[in-house]
Order: C-alpha cells, then sequence, then structure tokens
C-alpha cells in the first residue's frame, strides 16, 4: 500500500504534471490517504466560496478511489512506541496520518512536505518533485 499525503492529494487535484508522472507507476497499487487528508482538503475546499461544490465532488471522487485509513488509537500507541524520547513530534494532523499508514502496513508514503521533522517510520518517505541543495 502506497500512502498519499495532502500535498500530494492537493497536486492531484489540481492535475500537477510532477504528481501525476511519480505516481503513474502505481496504477496496480493500492493507494491510500487518511481522514486526517481529507479533512484538511475539506477545510481548504471550504475557503473558496465560488467553487465549493466542485470542490466537495472533486474530494469524494478521491475517497471512492482511495483506501481512507481511519485515525484510531491502536495506530496511534503503536506510532508513537517508534519515536524516540525526546525527539519533537509533528503537528497533530500529521502525526495521525503517520500513525494510521504505519498502522495499516503502508510501505511508502509521498509527500512534497517537509519530512525531516517526521522521526522515523516503519514505511519509506518519498518526497516528490523535491530539488535537493547542493
Amino acid at each position: 500500500m502506497k500512502g498519499l499525503d495532502t500535498s500530494i492529494l492537493l497536486g492531484l487535484l489540481h492535475g500537477d504534471p510532477q504528481i501525476r508522472t511519480a505516481l503513474h507507476r502505481l496504477r496496480e497499487v493500492e493507494l491510500a490517504t487518511t481522514e486526517a487528508n481529507l479533512l484538511e482538503l475539506a477545510l481548504l475546499a471550504s475557503k473558496e466560496k465560488t467553487e465549493r461544490r466542485r470542490r466537495r465532488s472533486a474530494l469524494q471522487q478521491l475517497r471512492n478511489r482511495l483506501t481512507v485509513l481511519p485515525l484510531d488509537a491502536r495506530g496511534g500507541e503503536r506510532a508513537l512506541r517508534q519515536l524516540k524520547d525526546g525527539q519533537p513530534l509533528p503537528p497533530p494532523l500529521v502525526l495521525g496520518m503517520l500513525c494510521a499508514f504505519d498502522s495499516a502496513g503502508c510501505d511508502e508514503l509521498f509527500t512534497r512536505g517537509d519530512c525531516e521533522s517526521w522521526g522515523k517510520w516503519g514505511f519509506k518517505i518519498t518526497r516528490v518533485g523535491h530539488k535537493s541543495a547542493k
């Protein structure tokens, strides 16, 4: 299972060619996101009054095409055990997303985000469209 975070979902919704290219090879793979990611997208969509209906429809289409993982205590307990003592925690919604992917056995998470502070998890984190500094 491959996980998609909010930044990747936004790119898909906007037709970003980098993201489409990166995910093209995953046509036969189960793709997942979390309730936290869909909540974030819904909040972003509700801010734009002119396109609200179209954006809700696009979110529903995403929900129908992806496996949507819940945020639950089991995932949280499992993932929190992996964090090292004294390591800063990511923001709550990000932590919830990471816990859900870890608990569900995700093997790779795709993001455009700044993931250096997310800690170590049981899956690979792949940044799409990230240009490394030389």
